[in-house]
This record gives structure tokens, C-alpha cells and sequence, in this order.
């Protein structure tokens, strides 16, 4: 039997499921899946903006800070009390030291490299340049450590901002596709394995008899393959289509005393 023909037998048999069957666009309304990814979409677009704003002034403040040690900062000793190696893979090496202004004493420690941490036995002494008027501000020279660039809030801003539009799109997508969409029956032609489950593969044909091909997942517990699934689709880009139910939106279902309702207010 030719394949159309078969699809057209096949298609006179199957009916949608009753919620599709009303006039589009339909009243469509979030899933609690929705909501959750709306809300966290939210989330990463003012955290985006807020992370941003902190690393920049975070990142301005150490490079003034930087500048104004290396153009007035006053040079003294530091006395080394102490030093461990962590655990990690690589290991890192640490110095604790202590320092003197006039008769004030600050503590505190560095990150340094392995020849520098063997030589820096405790009762050492190290060089120390800190800020007259705050001296809690100093360097080690030698080991002054890496400042954050000034591009990386622009960066960290601009990675959450759009990982907030991309979660907005797919949700504007679904909505538009459960509103607009048109359903047709699927056939499982085939599963693909990945490493996060498997995909679907699926045909389904239109109403003018082209036959369109689609694919959904991953999924750990996907349809047998040669069952008939329900997809919705978009009228005048067919290559937009998805599985039904959709995960983030759902069709509202109108009883009939709302509809009788709504009809009397319409006339």
C-alpha cells in the first residue's frame, strides 16, 4: 500500500485527545514545571545583574588598590609563623606571617610556590608593602596574586542574562505551540541512545499528505517503537513540532457550564 494512503487510513481512524480538538488559539495557562523554570528564570536575570554589579566594583576596588601599593605603599618585614601544604591535587602551598606599623600588629597568609615555601621556614622573615592609612591593604611582593579582569562581571552578567532569555524562549514556544499548534498522530520509527537516555524518533504527516520527520528526549522510559504518539505542530513551520503533553505548559480545560458561561457573555 502506498505509504500517503496508509497515513490517510491511519489518520481517519485516530483522534486527538478532547482538549485539541477546540478552536485555536486555545487558553493555555503554565504547568508547575513552568512556573519553577519562569521563577528561575527570573532568578538568573536579576542574579545576572547583581553578581555583575558586585564582581565589577570588587574587581575596580582591588585594581585601585593594586595601584595605589605599588605607586604608595610603604615597604617593612613580615615575620613567617607558620606554613602547611594542602591536599589537593596539585597541592598548594601556604605562609601565615605577621607584621608590624608602629605598634600595631596584623596577621595574615599567602599563597606561594613550592622553592619559596621550602625557604620560608617559621621565625623568617618576608617583605611586606602595605598602604600608610589603611595597612590592613599589603601585598607580598613576589606573590601578589591575580586580580579579576574586568571583563569577567561583563561575562558572568551576560552567561546568566542568557541562560534566563533561552529558559523565557522555550517557554514562549511551548505556549505558542499548545495555543496555535495543530495535532497529528506520530509513529515511533526509531530510538538513538546518548548518554542522558534515548531519543525518540517519530513521522507524522500533515494535512496536505507530506510526511515530516521529528525527534524528542532524551528519555529513560521512551515509547516502543511503531507506537503512535500525539505531536503538535506549527501550521506554517511543520519542523516545529513536539511531543504531547508539553512539560511546561497546559491546555485549560473548559467545562461546560464555563463554556455556556462564556458564550452567554459573548452574546
Amino acid at each position: 500500500m502506498d505509504p500517503r494512503m496508509q497515513w490517510n487510513d491511519f489518520k481517519r481512524t485516530w483522534n486527538p485527545p478532547e482538549e485539541l480538538k477546540r478552536c485555536r488559539p486555545r487558553e493555555v495557562r503554565l504547568s508547575g514545571a513552568g512556573k519553577i523554570l519562569r521563577v528561575l528564570a527570573l532568578i538568573l536575570f536579576l542574579g545576572g545583574l547583581a553578581a555583575g554589579m558586585i564582581l565589577f566594583v570588587k574587581a575596580s576596588t582591588d585594581l585601585e588598590e593594586r595601584r595605589q601599593l605599588q605607586a604608595q605603599g610603604l615597604d617593612t618585614m613580615g615575620q613567617v609563623i607558620r606554613r602547611w601544604e594542602s591536599r589537593d591535587n596539585p597541592r598548594r602551598y601556604w605562609v601565615e606571617y605577621t607584621y608590624q606599623r608602629e605598634d600595631e600588629s596584623f596577621r595574615s597568609r599567602v599563597e606561594v610556590g613550592r622553592n619559596s615555601w621550602n625557604q620560608l621556614l617559621p621565625g623568617s622573615l618576608m617583605p611586606v608593602r602595605y598602604l600608610p592609612g589603611n595597612p590592613q591593604a599589603h601585598i607580598v611582593p613576589g606573590h601578589e596574586g591575580g586580580l579579576l579582569p574586568l571583563w569577567v562581571p561583563f561575562l558572568v552578567a551576560a552567561g546568566l542574562a542568557l541562560t534566563a532569555l533561552l529558559i523565557a524562549r522555550e517557554i514562549r514556544r511551548q505556549r505558542r505551540l499548545l495555543a496555535e499548534g495543530r495535532p497529528a498522530p506520530a509513529l515511533v520509527t526509531r530510538h538513538e541512545g546518548t548518554q542522558h537516555g534515548k531519543v525518540v524518533h517519530y513521522e507524522f504527516p500533515l494535512m496536505s499528505g507530506t510526511i515530516v520527520r521529528g525527534k524528542a528526549g532524551p528519555q529513560k522510559n521512551p515509547p516502543a517503537v511503531g507506537s503512535v504518539l500525539c505531536i503538535l505542530y506549527e501550521p506554517d513551520r511543520a519542523r516545529h513540532n513536539s511531543l504531547y503533553p508539553l512539560s511546561l505548559v497546559r491546555s485549560i480545560r473548559m467545562t461546560g457550564h464555563f463554556t455556556s458561561k462564556l458564550r452567554r457573555h459573548s452574546q
